[in-house]
């Protein structure tokens, strides 16, 4: 089994595709942090920038969570925002505000589109969420060293994380195995 945890409707061929704010007949709505899968039965689950949107108390559970359906040598990959490098860019940007976010906008980003050298635009998104509807604010932010922290807090036998560029923001690709 493989899980493609909060879809959204990028859906995945061979994976079980979760999301919990849509509704698609080849989604499930679970709860992912009390999935209803036994114990020690994926072999993979995929979390594409989902984590930055959990509290910090669904965050704990998360990963216990997924530690707990995981096989034996199974892997849970994340992909989240480099918090560390969108503030930094978010700092050094120019503060040049042009226009209200306006909701549903794919590339409008407060009147200054989607490059980073202004602090309004996909860095803002990078930090808060689009907010675009329910479950699209972000509510915690990660590290490569916090997401090594995470791993040895709950018991992975390894861990290892990428660098990647993209939609104009560092991103940081995780894998915690258990």
């Amino acid at each position: 089994m493989k899980l493609h945890i909060g879809s959204g409707l990028n859906l995945k061929d061979g994976y079980t595709n979760v999301d919990k704010f849509v509704r698609h007949p080849d989604i499930e709505n679970w709860d992912i942090l009390n999935l209803p899968v036994e114990d020690s039965c994926v072999e993979f689950v995929l979390a594409e920038h989902l984590a930055e949107h959990l509290t910090f108390a669904e965050e704990k559970q998360f990963f216990y969570e997924m530690f707990r359906v995981l096989k034996p040598h199974g892997t849970l990959r994340i992909e989240v925002p480099d918090i560390e490098w969108v503030l930094k860019a978010f700092i050094s940007a120019k503060d040049n505000f042009q226009d209200f976010y306006k909701v549903g906008a794919v590339d409008h980003y407060f009147g200054n589109g989607l490059p980073i050298d202004n602090r309004w635009s996909l860095l803002t998104t990078a930090i808060w969420g689009n907010q675009n509807g329910e479950g699209q604010f972000h509510k915690n932010g990660y590290t490569m060293a916090k997401l090594e922290s995470i791993s040895k807090l709950v018991g992975f036998k390894s861990f290892s994380e990428e660098i990647d560029f993209k939609k104009g923001t560092q991103v940081i690709i995780a894998d915690f195995t258990k």
